[in-house]
């Protein structure tokens, strides 16, 4: 999403009024590719962003000035040696399009750079006076269905106007009150709502960027563990025979006098008095096939115990891992997947990536749990596996009363109690409706809520984030409700 013709000239109409007679000390590339002029006049520095990104070219002032990167690309090496303390002589558009030209100055040669706005094909060029180009952002050669070609040592000429650019499709930004920019005693609202407005855009884009990515890790993480739960339970059942392998050597054993070598199976009575069909080796003796009926048994009853730890263990991550999926589906912006993100690479879901990070990748500086206030109580609500964490093992007190939806991923929910109060019915119904909300069930009509004083509840050791044990428990029924 670009600019519109209407924000693009209003943005315009206040940048004549500030940069023309500026000069432009400095000349930088943002990590982005999109390019910084830091421009002074009247003792005051400004900073004018200029960004040919084809999913959102843009051009206004910045508040701040974004950091640099070391190794520039051959347009900005171009640009930055071109127009290096040069003055700005004029800023304007082009056709009454969506291009916008800077004209400058230096030791008596002329520049012009022309932003092209439009949409995919968003361009940046350098040009001397007389409009030959110097340098282009995207080059685009000759061809033969190509009507535009930009390349060095051509003349510019700007691209026909296209029917309704004037009327674009884009959003129209209306400044907000008390947004705007203050240069040399000029308000500059547009600028400022412009950037607001491409701040929470590339936000948005962010945090649907990081939230497909961890949900991409986790849902293929859950895959492998259903997967492994499916082949280890396989494997349980097979240890599940521990006791026909057993009965199977004592019955050989009491039947040796009926049995011989080279028999392929034998029917002897059982313990109950039906007949049971025993399959032999007939390369054994009955003494050998008996010992080896006794060998199965005790490697099933052996890898029995190891096999049910495991599918324990599998079962609890397959849980964790829904709810990670869970907290990712109630993430409201960029900090919550952050915190998420920050979990799943200390569990080893998630390599923490050094270089071409997604923006925003600092440590998150908001709370791990949601406070509401209901009728003077504090309830508190989890925000993730590791927020649930913080909530049970760190916050609540024996007292506080602890609830959560019952069999399916959500948050912890704790009423504070710190008087050791009875806590009122509405305010109790309240805190299961949040537990019932925060939860996988939050759009079934009614969801169980278990719940309980919190010193019954406790973390095993080991144990993935947010998962409990209780050892005492109540049950009710619920109506998701969020406020």
């Amino acid at each position: 999403m670009g600019m519109d013709f209407h924000n693009l000239q209003k943005v315009v109409e206040e940048l004549s009024s500030l940069i023309i007679g500026a000069r432009v000390d400095r000349v930088y590339q943002g990590a982005g590719g999109e390019l910084y002029l830091v421009l002074h006049r009247r003792r005051r520095n400004c900073v004018l962003l200029i960004s040919p990104d084809r999913s959102m070219p843009r051009l206004h002032l910045v508040g701040t000035k974004p950091p640099a990167v070391h190794a520039l690309q051959g347009f900005s090496l171009h640009l930055k040696s071109r127009i290096s303390g040069a003055m700005v002589t004029d800023i304007g558009l082009l056709n009454q399009d969506r291009i916008a030209e800077i004209r400058c100055s230096k030791a008596g040669a002329e520049y012009r750079l022309v932003l092209e706005l439009t949409g995919s094909s968003a361009n940046l060029i350098l040009t001397d006076e007389a409009g030959t180009i110097i340098s282009v952002y995207y080059p685009v050669a000759f061809g033969e269905h190509v009507r535009h070609p930009l390349v060095p040592g051509l003349k510019y000429v700007a691209p026909v106007k296209m029917p309704q650019t004037a009327v674009s499709a884009g959003k129209k930004i209306n400044p907000p009150e008390g947004t705007s920019f203050s240069q040399d005693g000029a308000e500059l609202p547009f600028n400022r709502a412009v950037e607001v407005f491409f701040e929470r855009l590339i936000e948005q884009k962010h945090a649907a960027a990081l939230h497909s990515h961890i949900s991409s890790v986790i849902r293929q993480s859950l895959l492998k563990t259903e997967r492994r739960i499916n082949a280890i339970s396989e494997d349980l059942r097979s240890a599940d025979r521990a006791d026909e392998y057993k009965q199977a050597g004592q019955l050989i054993l009491a039947n040796l006098s009926h049995l011989a070598a080279g028999m392929e199976s034998a029917d002897v009575a059982g313990y109950d008095g039906r007949v049971i069909t025993v399959q032999l080796d007939p390369r054994l003796s009955p003494v050998q096939n008996a010992e080896r009926y006794f060998r199965k048994y005790k490697k099933a009853k052996t890898g029995r115990e190891i096999i049910t730890t495991r599918l324990q263990q599998s079962q609890e991550e397959a849980f964790y891992l829904k709810s990670i999926l869970s907290d990712i589906e109630h993430a409201s912006d960029t900090d919550a997947l952050l915190r998420i993100r920050s979990e799943l690479i200390a569990q080893g879901y998630l390599v923490e990536r050094q270089k071409g990070a997604i923006k925003g990748s600092s440590e998150p500086k908001v709370e791990p749990f949601r406070k509401v206030l209901y009728r003077g109580w504090e309830v508190l609500v989890g925000k993730s596996a590791s927020g649930n964490d913080y909530v049970t093992t760190k916050l609540a007190r024996p007292d506080d009363l602890w609830l959560h939806a019952e069999g399916m991923p959500g948050s912890h929910v704790l009423v504070r109690n710190p008087g050791r109060a009875d806590i009122p019915q509405d305010v109790f119904m309240k805190a299961a409706a949040l537990a019932a909300f925060y939860s996988k069930g939050r759009k079934a009509a009614k969801v169980p809520v278990t719940y309980a004083r919190a010193r019954f509840v406790k973390k095993p050791k080991g144990a993935k984030p947010g998962l409990v044990t209780l050892s005492e428990r109540n049950t009710v029924m619920a109506v998701p409700e969020e406020t």
